[in-house]
């Protein structure tokens, strides 16, 4: 098989896999109802996949790598946010924007976030947990730095209780409603701020 050809037949599959788990989330998500959808055999998956769990995470990381370069291509920094409070603000809203421009990798977002509580998440918030995000982790050492947080703070435990306050963002943003979303995030980062930021 050409290395074109192999490419060609999976990108189908993940394009078709793209559809299936964003209709019937991972659990209820079939290989034989993806193969149909792609018009390929199993052997043709199998080439690609070792299962449909590898399948699932190829698919997330695409969707993340699609983000990351979203955002590289954006100067937020030079924006020149106040400060890491507000920077996280910044990026909520470049976040949605992404989200209407790539409504499919939003989708799968959403879809993953109602997993919470079953063993794939599990599996993935222990490969791609926010609390180790080295960029964010760099944001929060300048911003420390910088005296931007309260005195009485170490920074492990900021960085610690940043990342979790993110990591449970499913259980209070409303998913289906972008716009509320973005206002419950926001009240989010206010929480951080009044509680973790330095006063006055």
């Amino acid at each position: 098989m050409s290395f074109s050809k192999s490419f060609e037949h999976k990108q189908k599959l993940l394009d078709a896999a793209l559809g299936e788990f964003n209709a019937y989330g991972y659990e209820q998500a079939s290989i034989n109802r993806i193969l149909d959808q792609a018009g390929m055999s199993k052997g043709q998956f199998y080439y690609h996949f070792k299962n449909k769990e590898a399948l699932y995470f190829a698919l997330l990381e695409l969707g993340i790598q699609k983000k990351l370069d979203y955002f590289q291509g954006l100067n937020l920094l030079g924006d020149s946010p106040d400060d890491i409070f507000s920077l996280f603000k910044l990026q909520i809203r470049h976040g949605l924007h992404f989200a209407r421009e790539y409504p499919a990798i939003n989708e799968l977002s959403r879809a993953f976030l109602r997993e919470k509580g079953s063993p794939i998440f599990e599996k993935v918030m222990a490969k791609h947990n926010f609390k180790d995000n080295e960029v964010i982790g760099h944001l929060i050492d300048m911003a420390y730095q910088r005296g931007e947080f309260r005195d009485d703070l170490p920074l492990p435990f900021i960085k610690m209780m940043i990342g979790y306050l993110f990591n449970q963002t499913a259980d209070f943003a409303n998913l289906d409603d972008l716009a509320e979303m973005e206002q419950n995030l926001n009240h989010l980062i206010d929480f951080m701020r009044n509680g973790l930021g330095k006063s006055g």
